[in-house]
């Protein structure tokens, strides 16, 4: 995802490490060996101190992480390490978010030195996890993954250009997407262009059909139901049978307050 620059250009040093990690990735090299090439990476390309910033002896009810990256003497983000080799999968965090969620910090890295993927974490509605970035050191493009590693960098977390990215790959998401086109005004602007240029009439319906014919079914569902929005109508005010326009509500309650008969005096008819 393309973008205003990060604070600072990884490049030159991360190729130094891609040949690094490749052999130990053919080699499988234990948990162990991979995070102590994890620790050299995060201190000579990402500009943390080895004293200061990372550490290895943070702990969450009496359980370690791997490693705890700080920022000005505050956790900015955990990493879980992998073994060189293996695929990374979502449940490899499950522990890892646990601390995270008990320690209060939203950033959670999973590496195994070739891969690597950024999550965002949420914790209102029990603990929620959104993958921010996956970059593949053997198979992307160098700029691409320099780019989005670049959003670890010290500097760029200073910065919170980490956040920034986080917030624009929300906005982008397939959901915020299909959500902003699936506005009454925006169909309605959808249909009056396709008229124009091909003088058919579209429904509205048949036009949502067809936009969800252009997403797969896999992202589809993930997706969820998403409905048309429409605008809100204002409710008009009824004129009651009784209420006539213009009359303060003290008229007609004088109008309507039944009137009480007087009564007439009996004629005297006795006869003097």
């Amino acid at each position: 995802m393309g973008g205003r620059a990060v604070a600072i250009d990884i490049t030159k040093n991360l190729k130094k490490y891609i040949p690094l990690f490749q052999q130990a990735n053919e080699q499988k090299i234990n948990e162990a060996e991979t995070s102590l090439r994890i620790g050299k990476f995060l201190e000579e390309v990402l500009d943390y101190d080895v004293f200061q910033d990372i550490t290895k002896e943070f702990t969450v009810k009496d359980r370690y992480v791997d490693y705890a990256i700080k920022v000005n003497g505050k956790v900015a983000f955990f990493i879980e390490v992998k073994q060189a080799g293996i695929t990374l999968r979502e449940k490899h965090i499950e522990q890892a978010e646990n601390y995270a969620a008990n320690a209060g910090v939203e950033w959670l890295v999973l590496t195994n030195g070739g891969h690597w993927h950024l999550y965002h974490l949420t914790f209102e509605d029990g603990i929620q996890s959104s993958l921010v970035f996956s970059a593949n050191l053997f198979e992307d493009d160098i700029k691409d993954a320099s780019y989005k590693l670049a959003h670890l960098h010290k500097k760029s977390i200073l910065k919170y250009e980490h956040n920034e990215y986080y917030e624009k790959v929300k906005t982008l998401s397939p959901k915020s997407v299909v959500q902003a086109i699936l506005q009454e005004n925006v169909l309605k602007l959808i249909r009056l262009s396709l008229k124009k240029t091909s003088g058919i009439a579209v429904e509205e319906q048949d036009l949502v059909d067809s936009i969800k014919k252009m997403i797969s079914s896999e992202t589809w569902e993930s997706i969820g139901d998403i409905r048309v929005k429409r605008k809100k109508k204002k409710a008009s005010k009824q004129i009651g049978p009784t209420e006539q326009p213009g009359k303060t509500a003290a008229q007609e309650k004088i109008q309507n307050t039944p009137s009480i008969p007087m009564e007439t005096p009996e004629k005297d008819i006795r006869q003097s």
